[in-house]
């Protein structure tokens, strides 16, 4: 049985939130800024992950309120009329705290990372994402955006 070939490649889109009475300082940056996933046969790797993205961040005059990155994707991996729901792909981050694992949704925010006050120098993580690999997966190459926002409140 052959495998069947399956890429899968995510744009990425930044944005900082910014509260102005406070008027905090929000940095954010990604890099890659394009993942994807490696084709396997899904018998032999029911799951693949991608190169990990560094997520760089700073957070200036903040005091001590709350911080937090999000990611929220556009909606499914779509590749012509075939989809793959965006729930079959997950994410681990380090360092925890401030980071944590999760899944993506296409309807919530889901957070990556949070913490309190100023991080005066540029911190950074890094986030690996996974796809469940399947064969009900039909052959093509699917994108979507992914949303990351973060924000002050």
């Amino acid at each position: 049985m052959s495998a069947r070939r399956l890429a899968l490649i995510g744009a990425v889109a930044l944005a900082a939130g910014v509260v102005p009475a406070r008027a905090q300082i929000l940095e954010l940056s990604l890099s890659p800024r394009v993942i994807s996933f490696p084709s396997s046969d899904p018998d032999a790797l029911p799951v693949v992950v991608a190169a990990p993205v560094t997520v760089s961040y700073r957070i200036r005059q903040n005091a001590g309120s709350a911080w937090s990155l999000t990611v929220l994707a556009g909606g499914d991996l779509i590749s012509g009329p075939s989809r793959v729901d965006i729930s079959n792909v997950t994410w681990t981050a380090t360092p925890a705290p401030p980071f944590q694992s999760g899944t993506l949704s296409k309807t919530v925010a889901q957070r990556i990372a949070s913490g309190t006050g100023n991080v005066a120098n540029p911190s950074s993580g890094s986030v690996m994402f996974r796809l469940a690999n399947s064969w009900t997966y039909s052959t093509g190459t699917y994108t979507q955006t992914l949303l990351f926002t973060l924000s002050s409140p």
